[in-house]
């Protein structure tokens, strides 16, 4: 589950980095934390993933300006829907019915109607007088009152100072009746010129959702040492004096949103991490079939000149590859410590270093080197998946060459964007992490994993332009299979939902559905062929915020009465590797013109939709007039094929149509876009 943090057009630097920080160090255990701008919002699909969306500090118009009207629908539709929504400062006066800012105050004045409205009455500011766009010279530490009652297990004193630089405070429109006003859960108390109390961060609720919203900064993180501002420094004393009351309060926030929150004693650990990442060496193994796959790669990437180590500068990265002795531990950690030099000193006009160690079999890294990933279980069961299949065990095929890191940048980026590297990469080279910081998702979402999801990225070559366009659909078949595979596991509820995700069943109806995983697939056309990078991300283990793999897998054991044995990342990943390669073979026999079959993914036809979600589902057909359809199935060009059932004037009953997403919506059969067969 993903926490979206808004970064679009009237966002500022300082509030965006503020806020992705402070959530971050809180959420990290549980939720990707991620920034999304209004394209994201506005085209594509998010919701089903988001535990909550913030929208940070910056300038209130020029959001209404690129959100209103449709972004804003599509996030009240979120929140009335049972979603969160987090508002601080500009982002609360746009949550709110109505805006009052700096009013008669020439070229600073903005009043207006907002589309949102979940606050019942106005956003009034600035709260304190002096604020300057730009500047921090407005700037105050604002004395607030914590309701204790509305935030129970408060510790310490009820006042704290926050940050303060033209946030507002929320009036209540008259005809709120008593029973629908929202909470009050802190006031701004009377150090503002003598201020009143006045309501200063407010909790309203919306159907089946919640929203927050702040006047005051409660995202601000207070490090004296980073402020040279004489602006800033005056107030860094009440900031710094009340730093613990105020993560203490926004962590009472997000659990007032329902959200689950890192252990308090790792917070700082967290946020070090944050501020400065430390990326782990990587290692190069394969099996004694793959070692051949080895040596090609490295003799076209490194000319022949591999020997104790060599460097290799590509698009996006320096490659540097050394060579392990076995049980020569001195040149790992020397290698270590080199990969936190160079990611320390790493600025934008230098290519960070990747730090390869390369182990030939039958070596492979120490469990002090590789603690969260047992590679020697990754190829026995590889080993064990191909005499399944009745195939070599040193076959040398698909994953017998991987490339692991505890914590990397990204594996789709590291194999796609080298381009050195990628124009040398054999079919099956596979890349895994077990932490990403900068992943890559669908569209404009990313994957920073969490503990227990499995990552990872692998080659593949495909020449035949026709049936391109089933490969995703070929890898999620794949993924289902190879964890159908298990004993005990043969009718595990794990389904694909079109086009590229991977879902499992939980209950009845669609509440029932939740996301376990998804599939990227990024391509480029070079030598006659589709050099393609294959992304992955499957949640085994980790059972937060909402499901894991293996949770389905004990519930499915409960419901038959036997025992399963738990499953690993490292299991789901070698029995994935031969079942694609497998099929794969298999698609590629069928996809030649001497064929018996029309199309490549013709044959994998009934065990696609004997796993997938949408057998006669019903759809809207919004290119019909919003005509009822009924999905049957997928044409040889990938897209769905549907039926009209019924419609307006003009649309033929029992016509047929070719479907494709409309990039809008985690509820794909909404809005689809329509092809007249």
């Amino acid at each position: 589950m993903n926490v979206l943090v808004y970064t679009g057009p009237g966002t500022a630097r300082g509030p965006v980095d503020n806020t992705l920080l402070t959530l971050k160090s809180l959420l990290s255990a549980n939720y990707d934390v991620i920034p999304v701008d209004a394209d994201t919002l506005l085209k594509e699909p998010w919701q089903d993933t988001a535990a909550c969306l913030v929208i940070p500090g910056g300038r209130d118009l020029p959001y209404v300006e690129h959100l209103e009207p449709q972004g804003t629908s599509v996030v009240n539709d979120y929140v009335r829907g049972g979603g969160r929504f987090l508002g601080i400062c500009a982002g609360a006066y746009f949550a709110c019915r109505r805006v009052e800012f700096e009013v008669g105050r020439e070229g600073y004045e903005v009043v207006g109607k907002r589309d949102l409205g979940f606050w019942p009455g106005t956003g009034k500011g600035s709260i304190a007088n002096g604020f300057v766009y730009g500047s921090e010279q407005g700037a105050k530490a604002v004395d607030v009152r914590v309701d204790t009652k509305v935030l129970p297990g408060w510790a310490g004193p009820e006042d704290l100072h926050l940050y303060v630089n033209g946030g507002p405070w929320f009036a209540l429109d008259s005809d709120v009746k008593a029973d629908d006003q929202p909470n009050i859960l802190a006031w701004y108390t009377n150090s503002l010129e003598s201020m009143t109390p006045k309501p200063a961060i407010v909790e309203c609720a919306i159907e089946k959702g919640r929203a927050i919203l702040s006047g005051p900064h409660i995202e601000y993180r207070i490090d004296t040492s980073k402020h040279s501002d004489p602006d800033v420094q005056r107030i860094l004393e009440p900031l710094s004096a009340s730093e613990s009351l105020r993560v203490q309060l926004v962590r009472k926030l997000l659990e007032k949103l329902g959200l689950k929150l890192n252990e308090e004693q790792h917070v700082g650990l967290v946020v070090e991490d944050i501020l400065r990442p430390k990326l782990s060496l990587m290692h190069l193994c394969s099996d004694e079939g793959g070692q051949r796959s080895i040596h090609k790669l490295l003799d076209g990437l490194c000319e022949g000149k591999v020997g104790d180590a060599v460097e290799v500068e590509d698009s996006v990265n320096v490659l540097r590859f050394q060579r392990s002795n076995v049980g020569d531990e001195a040149v790992v950690d020397d290698l270590a410590s080199m990969t936190l030099a160079d990611h320390d000193d790493a600025t934008p006009d230098v290519k960070p270093t990747v730090n390869i160690i390369i182990h030939s079999p039958p070596s492979l890294p120490s469990p002090q080197q590789v603690p969260t990933f047992d590679l020697a279980y990754y190829f026995s069961v590889l080993a064990r998946a191909r005499e399944d299949k009745h195939e070599r065990a040193a076959s040398g095929g698909f994953g017998s060459s991987i490339l692991y890191g505890e914590v990397v940048g990204s594996t789709q980026t590291l194999l796609e964007r080298n381009l050195k590297l990628a124009s040398k990469l054999p079919n099956g080279f596979v890349c895994v992490a077990t932490h990403q910081i900068a992943g890559r998702g669908r569209g404009r979402n990313s994957w920073i994993s969490q503990t227990g999801c499995l990552m990872f990225s692998f080659a593949l070559e495909h020449s035949d332009a026709r049936s391109v366009i089933f490969v995703q659909y070929l890898v999620g078949l794949a993924i289902v299979e190879a964890v159908r595979s298990r004993p005990g596991c043969e009718d595990l509820p794990v389904h694909l939902k079109w086009p590229n995700d991977i879902y499992a069943r939980t209950g009845e109806g669609p509440e029932g559905l939740k996301k376990i995983g998804g599939i990227l697939v990024s391509s480029h056309f070079s030598g006659g062929a589709f050099r393609m990078v294959i992304g992955c991300g499957l949640n085994v283990t980790n059972p937060h915020p909402t499901v894991s793999l293996d949770d389905v897998i004990r519930a499915h054991a409960r419901r038959l009465s036997k025992t399963i044995a738990p499953i690993r990342r490292e299991e789901v990943l070698g029995r994935f590797m031969v079942c694609f390669e497998d099929m794969y073979k298999e698609f590629v026999d069928a996809g030649r013109i001497e064929s018996r079959f029309a199309y490549a993914f013709e044959p994998f036809l009934e065990r696609y939709y004997s796993a997938w979600l949408h057998s006669n589902q019903l759809v809207t057909l919004g290119s019909l007039g919003h005509a009822l359809g009924r999905i049957t199935g997928i044409d040889k060009s990938g897209l769905l094929r549907a039926v009209v059932m019924e419609g307006e004037d003009g649309v033929t009953v029992g016509q047929e149509c070719l479907l494709q997403p409309d990039g809008n919506s985690f509820d794909m059969m909404r809005g689809l876009i329509t092809r007249k067969l």
